[in-house]
């Protein structure tokens, strides 16, 4: 009985109205009473309850969609083992997750006190933190711990034995790891652990972070309709989207829990999310409670010459999907990620508003989705036909066969509006870029992203004279030389420029004989970006580098 009452109510999903509020009130009322022993039933129940959450019809339906949720972990925890292990993995309180995080999200669940340990498939596996480990050990432990008479899953037990957690649970070697890290600097922490790889099992039990309870506090915005796609994207795009602004210091951090959560619950990471800067935080509202939420990346994890950002979008405080967007001159490539619970709803107007905000943000004035948003090796993508989603929205092929292929089936489809498109055509369209292009774009296509790998080789040709241990000094130097030649100025590099030389100089010092015939304007619009490059924010060096395309030009005759 319960599987058809879901099933219903699952269908009218985007149905508004009286007479269906009357149907999704009786049928949440019969399904609150229900006794949940399918863990697949309740898991769509709990979907229904996060997408009332998001998108509720009326206030009604959004407090009983919030008590239903309050009532989910003791439902989870009267299911049997079995049922309870085939929840595995979907975040959902009372639920484990088990996966290889990263460096920086073990460190986020280990710093919020998470429920973590290590979760071997063989005890030797253990030994790939060996590298990690040694960084900890003070000299009198090194004979025994080299000796091979105990194991590292017995050394790292008795190192952690008398730990005290600080959610008061019991002491575990991953939080003794992780909360408080051997001191070393963070990128070789980082690269040890990352190495390792060792498999964290988080149990998430009632955490703030399961999908469950993450949804920040707030009235609601009812819902009356699902807004359509637009009518003319690219008219769409170019209209600047109003009340962009920076997030409080507090709201960057409260986002960035949300955030981290959302995902790492859901067992995925966006690196841009993960190691974001708390100073660049931007909130994006997209109306009706809708919310983009951008994270600029750490200074010391930025791309060189790309601005690389991830994103979160939020209905009214539900995370309802995520993505990325990395700017790199005047185009931006990114794709949407809309979590399955929230399917059927808007998410193809909500893309066209996010590409609003990136275009008033930074300037760009064309996109790019990478194929595997759209199927390429993704099968998930291939499952929901997301080319389609992306042809909507004015995205076309730059590949000539694709771009006729996809022309014949937008005809069958005009056709015979039931038409699908198969999964070998699906693959077929997947073969390269889509791309979306603004009124104001140069050239005829976008900048291949292989001239970031020829600007690896040329920064490579520059240093390859300089012993390792002498680059950095190496940069300092000509970083001081090229700001003389570029702006006339002498002096120290501010704490800014010397961030950024670290990213650009290497690649400018290759393109030094071109930039020196240049205006004298635009040599210092090329120094600008070097200190852009190394402010808090990242947003100016975007802005910056999308109104420079002499540069991207050289680079691109250069490479």
């Amino acid at each position: 009985m319960s599987r058809g009452r879901l099933g219903r109510l699952h269908a009218l999903r985007g149905t508004f109205g009286d007479a269906a509020a009357r149907e999704r009130s009786t049928l949440l009322a019969a399904l609150a009473r229900a006794d949940w022993h399918d863990p697949g039933a309740l898991a769509a129940w709990h979907d229904e309850l996060l997408f009332m959450t998001a998108f509720p019809a009326n206030l009604r339906e959004w407090r009983a969609a919030a008590r239903g949720r309050g009532e989910i972990l003791e439902r989870v925890r009267a299911l049997s083992a079995a049922g309870r292990a085939a929840l595995a993995d979907s975040g959902i309180a009372g639920t484990c997750t088990t996966t290889t995080f990263g460096y920086g999200a073990a460190r986020w669940l280990a710093a919020r006190g998470e429920c973590i340990a290590f979760e071997w498939a063989a005890p030797d596996d253990a030994t790939r933190l060996d590298p990690l480990l040694r960084l900890a050990l003070v000299p009198s432990e090194s004979d025994r711990f080299e000796s091979g008479e105990i194991s590292t899953t017995a050394w790292l037990d008795e190192a952690a034995a008398r730990t005290v957690h600080r959610a008061r649970r019991a002491p575990g070697t991953a939080y003794w790891l992780l909360a408080h890290p051997p001191a070393a600097p963070e990128p070789v922490l980082r690269t040890l652990y990352d190495e390792a790889e060792p498999p964290l099992r988080w149990e998430i039990g009632d955490s703030r972070a399961s999908t469950t309870r993450a949804v920040r506090p707030g009235r609601p915005v009812i819902r009356s309709a699902f807004r359509p796609a637009p009518a003319d994207p690219v008219a769409h795009v170019q209209r600047p989207l109003a009340g962009i602004r920076r997030a409080s210091p507090a709201e960057a951090r409260r986002w960035h829990d949300l955030a981290c959560g959302a995902l790492l619950a859901r067992t995925r990471e966006v690196f841009p999310i993960v190691h974001a800067s708390l100073g660049e935080v931007h909130l994006a509202p997209l109306g009706l409670g809708v919310m983009l939420v951008l994270f600029g990346t750490a200074p010391s994890d930025r791309s060189a010459l790309e601005a690389n950002y991830g994103y979160l979008l939020a209905a009214n405080g539900v995370p309802i999907g995520y993505g990325g967007v990395t700017t790199f001159g005047a185009q931006a490539n990114t794709g949407i990620n809309i979590f399955e619970a929230f399917r059927r709803s808007e998410a193809a107007f909500v893309f066209a508003q996010a590409l609003r905000a990136f275009r008033t943000l930074f300037g760009v004035t064309r996109f790019v989705v990478n194929p595997f948003q759209f199927g390429a090796g993704n099968a998930e993508a291939i499952a929901s036909g997301a080319y389609w989603f992306y042809d909507r929205l004015g995205f076309r092929p730059r590949d000539s066969v694709a771009a006729a292929l996809a022309d014949r089936e937008r005809a069958a489809m005009q056709r015979d509006p039931t038409h699908r498109s198969s999964v070998r055509t699906l693959r077929a369209l997947a073969r390269g870029d889509l791309v979306l292009t603004l009124a104001d774009a140069r050239g005829d296509g976008p900048t291949p992203e292989s001239l970031l790998v020829a600007a690896g080789r040329m920064a490579t040709h520059a240093l390859s004279d300089v012993p390792a241990g002498e680059r950095e000094a190496w940069i300092d130097r000509h970083a001081r030389a090229l700001k003389r030649r570029l702006t006339g100025r002498t002096g120290r590099l501010t704490a800014a420029e010397a961030r950024g030389a670290r990213h650009l100089v290497p690649v400018l010092v290759a393109l030094g004989p071109q930039l020196a015939r240049w205006p004298r304007a635009d040599r210092a619009a090329v120094w600008s970006l070097v200190a852009r490059k190394g402010a808090t924010q990242e947003l100016a060096f975007a802005r910056a580098a999308a109104r420079l395309p002499r540069l991207w030009d050289l680079l691109a005759a250069r490479a």
